[in-house]
């Protein structure tokens, strides 16, 4: 999968789908080649050509020009940008050396591919099963002014169109070094008439996809609010413009972090690209002592020839595989219920032993005991870190083992990475708070965030759920993080280590979540940020599901989930059925099945026709969730472009699929078809929603017919499956039309 040509200085990365080219020049700047489709050999001076100002340099006694047209300082595509050279699109790293010079200039030293693949220490990551799975190519380049050295990793997978980079920092001179910008990855390219897309969003409307021509102004897709920030998301796609769901170039690039990110993105004056994904250096100044390292977040290319859906395909595949915890990353989630919405605060042993009966009765599987049941915690301004059991409030022994009885799990919700204020632990140690004490801090939901900067502050609070889940048997956590950060200032760091914080901070909630799953690792673990605010790839190492958004609205569920599914597995999100009032009981589960399935309702309120639909259509969502826990994903129609917001997921095998469709606006007969993807066009198949049975080939170039009036926000679910012949039986045409009637 990599070899390197020694007499050209050629890497070449390649698997069966994608190809990866850079080059090693006479001056040992690293070039960028190649990167799309397989290919097998590349010719360096066709491509490498740059007809723009020549290289020209003065060694001391004369100037020296390079005559040849293969290289340009300001018009070469790097692999790794200097700072403060005649290269002005993006600097890679930048570094105030021992002689306070931020003159920052890496260059090849030499390089090593191995089987196999090299981790972040610190830092969640992709993984492998076996050294045979991956190749990783490894380049140290040196920096022309001293003994700093940068490695650059490089790890390619046989069977997916994806390559994983990330950087490590070595400081081998005898002070301290200050890092001001280190990236995970660059990529250069040549124009193509290229677009961006992004997802930005805030607290209830968690989730939006942007498009955004990519020209000669830089885009900035980042984040700065410390890991809960709503504002933007990291992950991107850059797209030729033509491109669409199922046809054209795309690159996706996601990066392995929950903390504050970058995306940097524009043309030169040349049409010519630089991407450059990093930890946001926006108020990030990071000193790295003398023979000390700094390692940064990996960040995933996925590469796809074939537009948006088989993007979305990889990097679903290569989270499911790689990414999730193992030992539910391909299983089904249990449908639960949860007790914010029955009860919010006001709750006691007898009313949740009620919510288990109901729940059992209505076929769902797990009860989450919500917020409230800790400390003095009766609203939402007190107790975060007293993390013992109201007693008075709440048997939670005879609760847990109650539910048990019923064959029904159990989960509780906390939020160990904050701290309130009227707390027994901010009391005596005002110092765990994130804070600077010198003003008045800015409350946000009345609480403080946690200094896990401090492996102290980690300690404490490990023990903390230790004393909860060593002595209770609960199968579930709900991890919240409800506020972001203003004010920070670790006392434990000190002033002169402010631009570390926010760093440091995402270590440690990281070191935390590890001990924590290491210790419980048959918990499943759901994190949430009061929403989806840390909705990324870094937190789904450690939890397999995040909590999709506090907005249950199924108008717009449907755009946060549609938006979300771009880039993340649909087993990942959280999808809940709420109280919202705005569509049938039957609409919003059809919405909450293409998710980890859920509820947020009160079944003492539900009537009898609706605890009816929902046994009816649990049991249908355990009949069929496997095909959108592990299916492929295909957008068929998007919400901003049409009318309708309509995906399908299809089995590996190609016998099984779900088809659901929205349409948002009210609407009168028109020409309608859905046309479906993914399915095989030799075979035949039956779909549950006309009871017809056509061939693939059928149903993806004519479509089913839904020609007909559609209500304001009408919800389709439908089964796709493969049959052996065309079974007379589904060929009776008035039962067709009386299921036609009843769906549309």
């Amino acid at each position: 999968m990599i070899s390197f040509d020694s007499r050209r200085k050629i890497f070449n990365l390649s698997n069966e789908e994608y190809s990866y080219y850079l080059h090693v020049n006479k001056l040992g700047y690293l070039i960028h080649l190649y990167s799309g489709e397989r290919l097998d050999d590349i010719t360096l001076e066709r491509v490498n050509e740059r007809y723009i100002e020549r290289y020209a340099y003065f060694d001391g006694q004369k100037e020296v020009c390079d005559e040849s047209y293969y290289f340009s300082g300001q018009g070469s595509l790097f692999e790794c940008g200097a700072n403060l050279t005649s290269d002005l699109r993006g600097a890679y790293a930048i570094i105030e050396h021992t002689d306070k010079s931020k003159l920052t200039d890496f260059r090849y030293y030499s390089h090593e591919i191995i089987n196999g693949k090299v981790n972040p220490e610190g830092l969640p990551h992709f993984k492998i099963h076996s050294n045979s799975e991956a190749e990783t190519l490894i380049i140290t380049l040196k920096d022309v002014k001293e003994e700093i050295y940068l490695n650059l990793y490089y790890t390619i997978f046989k069977k997916k169109a994806a390559l994983v980079r990330f950087s490590k920092l070595f400081n081998r001179t005898d002070k301290s070094i200050f890092l001001e910008r280190l990236a995970s990855i660059q990529f250069d390219f040549v124009n193509k008439n290229y677009e961006l897309i992004s997802i930005h969003g805030q607290w209830g409307n968690d989730k939006e996809l942007e498009v955004t021509p990519i020209g000669h102004s830089k885009i900035v897709v980042n984040d700065n609010h410390g890991g809960r920030g709503f504002r933007q998301n990291p992950a991107i796609i850059i797209k030729e413009k033509d491109a669409n769901y199922d046809f054209g170039e795309v690159y996706m690039f996601a990066l392995v972090y929950s903390g504050n990110f970058k995306f940097e993105v524009g043309l030169d004056e040349y049409d010519q690209g630089r991407l450059i994904a990093l930890i946001n250096d926006e108020n990030f100044r990071y000193e790295v002592k003398a023979k000390e390292t700094f390692v940064t977040p990996e960040c995933v290319l996925i590469y796809s020839s074939k537009g948006i859906n088989k993007a979305t395909q990889t990097i679903h595949d290569f989270t499911r595989e790689n990414l999730l915890p193992e030992k539910f990353a391909l299983k089904e989630r249990p449908i639960l219920i949860n007790s914010w919405e029955p009860f919010m605060f006001d709750f006691d042993t007898e009313k949740i032993k009620k919510l288990i009966l109901d729940a059992k009765e209505l076929g769902i599987e797990q009860v989450v005991l919500d917020d409230g049941w800790f400390g003095k915690r009766n609203a939402d301004n007190s107790s975060l870190g007293d993390w013992e059991i109201n007693k008075n409030k709440i048997n939670l022994k005879e609760v847990i083992d109650f539910s048990h009885k019923n064959g029904i799990k159990f989960g509780i919700w906390v939020e160990p990475e904050m701290i309130s204020p009227d707390s027994e632990i901010f009391k005596k140690h005002p110092e765990y708070a994130l804070c600077d004490s010198t003003k008045n801090p800015t409350l946000l939901r009345h609480q403080m965030v946690m200094d896990l900067t401090n492996d102290e502050v980690i300690n404490y609070v490990f023990e903390q759920l230790k004393n909860l889940f060593d002595n209770y048997n609960i199968d579930y956590c709900k991890w919240d993080f409800n506020r972001y950060f203003s004010e920070i200032y670790s006392s434990f760091l000190g002033r002169e280590k402010e631009g570390e914080i926010f760093h440091r901070f995402v270590l440690g909630s990281y070191k935390l979540l590890d001990m924590f799953t290491k210790r419980y690792p048959n918990v499943l673990l759901e994190t949430c940020a009061s929403g989806a605010g840390r909705f990324d790839l870094g937190m789904l190492f450690y939890s397999p599901q995040i909590w999709g958004s506090d907005e249950t609205n199924p108008y717009s569920r449907v755009m946060i989930q549609f938006a979300t599914n771009v880039f993340y597995p649909l087993s990942t999100i959280g999808a809940h059925v709420s109280a919202s009032n705005s569509l049938s009981m039957q609409d919003k589960i059809i919405i909450s099945a293409f998710g980890t399935y859920g509820f947020e309702l009160d079944p003492a309120k539900v009537s009898d026709e609706e605890k009816k639909q929902i046994i009816e259509f649990n049991k249908l969502v355990k009949q069929f969730h496997h095909i959108v826990t592990l299916g492929d994903y295909y957008v068929l129609s998007s919400p901003y472009k049409t009318n309708f917001a309509s995906w399908m997921c299809v089995t590996k095998d190609k016998k099984e699929a779900l088809v659901f469709n929205f349409n948002f606006k009210r609407e009168q007969t028109k020409g309608r078809f859905i046309r479906l993807k993914g399915l095989n066009p030799d075979k035949y198949y039956f779909n549950s929603l006309t009871n017809d049975v056509y061939k693939g080939d059928f149903y993806m170039k004519v479509g089913i017919n839904i020609s007909a009036p559609l209500k304001e926000g009408m919800t389709m679910l439908f089964v796709i499956k493969e049959v052996n012949t065309i079974a007379k039986t589904v060929l009776n045409h008035k039962a067709n039309q009386v299921k036609r009637e009843k769906l549309l």
